[in-house]
């Protein structure tokens, strides 16, 4: 896991600078919706995601309009936080 946040962290002092929409954080992926186009477009991935069916990855909205996406043990992490079996 370790490896996994200095990868993260090398990544994130390699890349441009962009609009601040999508931002990579120690444990998730945070993308924020510019309109509402995308922000039904990412509402309706959090139903095929979080499928019943599927343990990972999480995807979460909150506060409105601001994503977040969970894989490997911070997805149970925060699936088990919710109450989500």
């Amino acid at each position: 896991m370790a490896r996994m946040a200095s990868e993260a962290r090398n990544l994130r002092e390699e890349s441009e600078p962009g609009d601040g929409r999508l931002r990579i954080g120690e444990d998730c992926l945070e993308l924020d919706a510019s309109n509402p186009e995308e922000l039904s477009v990412l509402r309706a991935w959090i139903r095929r995601i979080n499928a019943p069916t599927y343990p990972q990855p999480f995807f979460v909205e909150g506060p409105p309009g601001h994503f977040r996406l969970y894989v490997g043990e911070a997805a149970e992490r925060v699936r088990t936080a919710r109450g989500i079996q």
